[in-house]
């Protein structure tokens, strides 16, 4: 049996390393040793309370991720994601020139030997002494609420935050605020939101770093129903000894108020009283309508004012506010059209007469009218006509520039000749 054992002894040991050395080049080519590099993989900041123990902040200048390759096997190395991966900088090893090493380990386990490279990576700060200051909240918002309604008083609670951060930044911050956005609400709504830094500009600063009294700001907003109220204008008193108030014009006619709905109830019109004491010519008045806004209802949009005309005229006269759209074309030449060079034109037409006969007359009743018998195609300055009324005469003529055009002639600006 020994002699069996120790017959050709060396040829078995050499069999036996040759089939390991076989194996391993079997197993090194099916499994073979690669090496893969895995990037940014965030870097986790470890005993921050060193830093703001010491009431400091620190921004980060590099170091917030790392490279880091990996050599193993392939079967192993090919399963690995960055989330495989813990990388961190412990800030209480902080050195001199504000930087600390990086250290990565691996979470995964594995079998066969795995070797980790970041090199020699570090994490850089930069230290600034930590500042408070306390700033007022400034509410803005965005959207729209639902037709018909508005917003009323808008409070943040806290309306004054203690922000707390590096000097650099408080250089830049002007004001904190928040940002209510509007989704076509129509009632009283409260909502939470987190405060915001502005710059001067309005720009959006970043939050790294800074701390807030309040995390979030709780905003009550009101919103308000609107309704569109009439308004009246109403002379009073008298103008002076032979003179009459023949007309009252205003704008606007109507106004937009908001207020709590009981008042947009109760309230049905706005009336204003505009005195014409003594006038002997036309009183024109801006009044301002706040001062006439029942109690509980306020203005809507930009105008915040009615401009009143009274008209007086002197006893045995009128004077009327005629438009191209008041006076009558007759005897248009056929294939023509007519234009008025200036349809936006006003003109005044003052007429005499006894009170009786002019007291109840309208500007139909003058009859104005342009005759264009025997006229041609061209541009005219015409004198308009009128059919007065008995005992109604006319104090000023009245001359309008018209166009007549054949039809089918394009209109493209071209002088005519007057005829």
């Amino acid at each position: 049996m020994k002699n069996k054992i120790t017959t050709n002894l060396f040829l078995k040991v050499l069999s036996v390393i040759m089939a390991f050395l076989f194996w391993l080049v079997i197993i090194n080519m099916i499994d073979p040793t690669v090496a893969k590099t895995f990037r940014d993989i965030p870097v986790e900041i470890l005993n921050e309370n060193v830093i703001t123990s010491a009431n400091q902040v620190f921004e980060v200048e590099s170091g917030d991720t790392v490279n880091v390759t990996v050599k193993g096997k392939r079967s192993f190395v090919e399963t690995l994601s960055p989330r495989d991966f813990t990388a961190v900088a412990d800030l209480s090893e902080l050195s001199k020139v504000n930087a600390v090493s990086i250290n990565v380990q691996l979470k995964k386990q594995s079998n066969s030997n795995v070797e980790l490279d970041w090199g020699s990576a570090v994490l850089k700060v930069q230290l600034e002494q930590r500042e408070t200051k306390k700033f007022r909240v400034e509410v803005t918002h965005q959207g729209e609420l639902s037709e018909n309604y508005v917003l009323g008083n808008i409070v943040a609670q806290p309306n004054i935050v203690e922000v707390s951060c590096g000097e650099s930044k408080f250089k830049k911050i002007d004001h904190v605020g928040v940002v209510v956005t509007l989704n076509g609400e129509s009632e009283d709504f409260e909502k939470q939101y987190k405060p915001v830094l502005y710059n001067k500009d309005g720009e959006v600063l970043d939050n790294e770093n800074v701390t807030f009294s309040n995390d979030t700001i709780r905003v009550s907003t009101e919103v308000l129903a609107t309704k569109a109220i009439p308004l009246y204008v109403e002379p009073v008193d008298s103008p002076a000894e032979g003179y009459r108030l023949v007309q009252t014009d205003y704008k606007p006619e109507t106004v937009q108020v908001y207020g709590s709905r009981e008042a947009l109830r109760r309230e049905k019109s706005i009336k204003i009283s505009v005195s014409v004491a003594g006038a002997k010519k036309d009183v024109e008045r801006e009044i301002d309508l706040n001062d006439h806004i029942p109690a509980g209802l306020s203005l809507v949009g930009d105008v915040s004012s009615v401009s009143v005309r009274c008209r007086i005229e002197k006893n045995g006269s009128r004077s009327f506010i005629m438009t191209p759209t008041d006076i009558a074309v007759k005897n248009l030449p056929a294939n023509c059209t007519i234009e008025f060079e200036e349809a936006d034109m006003k003109y005044s037409v003052d007429v005499m007469g006894q009170e009786e006969d002019l007291k109840d007359i309208v500007l139909n009743d003058l009859g104005a009218h342009l005759d264009l018998v025997d006229l041609t195609a061209g541009l005219h300055n015409l004198e308009v006509k009128f059919n007065l009324p008995e005992g109604v005469r006319l104090k000023n003529k009245v001359r309008v520039k018209v166009i007549l055009r054949t039809q089918g002639d394009a209109a493209d600006g071209t002088p005519v000749p007057v005829e």
